[in-house]
């Protein structure tokens, strides 16, 4: 059973748990903030560096912090906080009552990894975008992701909440350039409605990098100097276009059942 302890916090704490909600404030405090059941349940589970969890009085006797019990381990602090404080910590318009700072992922290696598929997401500025991308990229298995400078943050709260845990199953690597994979062989592939159809695609079994560009203006020119094949999905239907997430998760599907 989890230790609970009341506690009220300083608005200095508060204020310290608030700007994680920005780069700038995550970067300072080398933390970053988790909310609701599901996502701290899967935290947990990944043995997620969590600091602390707070939860509110109507959470704490709710069915779903009993299930956290086990998952809890001793050396993460639980405090029960009042409504208030919570919805001031919370970023979500209705907050579940249940909210946890966790340790920013410590840097590591990336020679270690460049063996490994990877997704390079070139300037994406919208946070939904690229939790669609983080979580389709968990569930096929691609481990590996890397986000250009001038890509929304990783771990910027609505990020977090629309990859619904995958962040804790993936190596994410920020403020990368092409030229690191090229160096080191990778047959680099573009997203890009223009491109030749995925089906032509002739795949040589070589470790890929599939790189999904811009909302509204597709892969940088930077990037595009790297790239040796860009791919296109083929439309049967209506609609000029699809979003960098679905269009992402479809190459993405491709790629792997080749």
């Amino acid at each position: 059973m989890v230790k609970l302890f009341i506690k009220m916090i300083s608005n200095k704490k508060i204020k310290k748990l608030s700007i994680l909600s920005t780069k700038k404030g995550r970067k300072k405090e080398g933390k970053f903030l988790i909310e609701g059941y599901r996502i701290i349940r899967s935290a947990l589970r990944n043995n997620v560096n969590i600091e602390n969890i707070y939860i509110s009085n109507k959470f704490k006797a709710s069915e779903d912090f009993k299930n956290l019990n086990s998952l809890i381990s001793e050396n993460i602090d639980v405090a029960v906080l009042d409504e208030k404080t919570i919805n001031k910590i919370c970023q979500t318009v209705n907050p579940a009552g249940i909210v946890a700072a966790c340790l920013l992922p410590d840097d590591f290696k990336i020679t270690k990894l460049l063996t490994d598929n990877w997704i390079y997401l070139d300037k994406i500025s919208d946070p939904g975008n690229i939790g669609t991308l983080l979580r389709t990229s968990a569930w096929f298995g691609i481990n590996n992701v890397a986000l250009s400078s001038k890509c929304a943050d990783a771990f910027n709260p609505k990020v977090v909440r629309s990859a619904m845990g995958a962040h804790f199953s993936l190596n994410i690597v920020g403020n990368m350039d092409l030229f690191e994979f090229k160096k080191n062989q990778y047959c680099i592939i573009g997203a890009d409605q223009n491109g030749p159809p995925m089906d032509d695609f002739n795949y040589n079994k070589k470790k890929w990098i599939l790189v999904i560009g811009n909302e509204g203006h597709g892969i940088s020119e930077n990037s595009k100097k790297y790239i040796q094949h860009f791919l296109s999905i083929p439309s049967s239907g209506s609609g000029n276009s699809l979003n960098a997430a679905v269009a992402g998760s479809i190459l993405i599907h491709h790629l792997i059942s080749l």
